[in-house]
């Protein structure tokens, strides 16, 4: 019997306010959303696949929650924007020697942990910028 590879195809996110979480990452990161209906679940259009969703749930995340890494060129600028939106910082940037990369933390406002990603050919390794 050959081994299936089964790939993701969707990453969904419970929410109080569906409305409210697809604007913030509308506004952080220029994804787009379908409301599909609105104010209870939401296809998110980060620009490649897997798309998101986000759903209506009775209360916040809240315990061991994934995380989930989107790439970006600039984690101290994102996190920044992301806590002026009502995010928490988990950590700053930091470096991943193993990937050779570097990487920074933030919680949305309900509860879901996003990595912000820096491409390692963005910036040289030991170096902050």
């Amino acid at each position: 019997m050959t081994k299936r590879v089964n790939p993701v195809i969707f990453v969904d996110f419970p929410t109080t306010d569906p409305e409210a979480m697809s604007n913030f990452y509308a506004t952080l990161f220029g994804w787009t959303f379908n409301r599909r209906p609105a104010g209870e679940f939401h296809e998110v259009l980060p620009g490649v696949k897997p798309n998101l969703g986000i759903h209506r749930a009775e209360s916040a995340m809240s315990g061991p929650v994934p995380r989930v890494y989107v790439m970006v060129d600039d984690p101290p600028v994102y996190l920044a924007n992301a806590v002026a939106l009502g995010a928490s910082v988990l950590w700053e940037e930091k470096e991943w020697p193993e990937f050779g990369a570097r990487y920074a933390a933030f919680r949305d406002p309900w509860g879901a942990e996003i990595c912000l990603w820096r491409d390692k050919g963005t910036y040289k390794p030991g170096s902050k910028s």
